[in-house]
């Protein structure tokens, strides 16, 4: 699997930072690539809730269905997803003598052969990082308002 980790300083506690990610339907806020995230299960909040989410990859709109795999209030959030890509995400959360040091790890394995892999390495992994460092750049202007 491909991984990307990427990490930025708020100027926020902890509780407010992860008082504003639990809410998955405001990801379209501050991440470029989300068109639309709705929670699709009964409970909004914790292990085993479930969304669907529309993102938009250089032109080709991409849907898929993620659970919560891991909730610790104000520490981690962690989802799965299975198809069309598998996938991990998790938001790290640590309190800083300033406010919270968030890092984004995800975890991805894009069903393509060798070669695509060479291009996932080229083009898309790169894609990805920028979309990924223009969300947390936003996420930060978003909780520190």
């Amino acid at each position: 699997m491909a991984r990307i980790e990427r990490s930025i300083e708020v100027f926020a506690s902890p509780e407010e930072v992860f008082r504003y990610l639990r809410e998955l339907e405001r990801m379209p806020e501050w991440m470029p690539s989300c068109k639309s995230h709705r929670i699709t299960s009964e409970r909004r909040y914790g292990v085993g809730v479930t969304s669907h989410c529309v993102m938009d990859h250089s032109g080709r709109t991409i849907e898929w269905d993620s659970v919560i795999t891991e909730w610790e209030e104000n520490r981690r959030l962690t989802w799965h997803c299975e198809e069309p890509t598998k996938n991990d995400g998790t938001f790290l959360l640590e309190p800083t003598e300033r406010g919270t040091k968030v890092t984004f790890i995800m975890n991805y394995e894009l069903p393509y052969s060798v070669l695509g892999m060479i291009i996932d390495r080229l083009k898309v992994s790169k894609e990805i990082e920028r979309d990924i460092a223009e969300a947390l750049s936003r996420l930060k202007e978003k909780v520190e308002r």
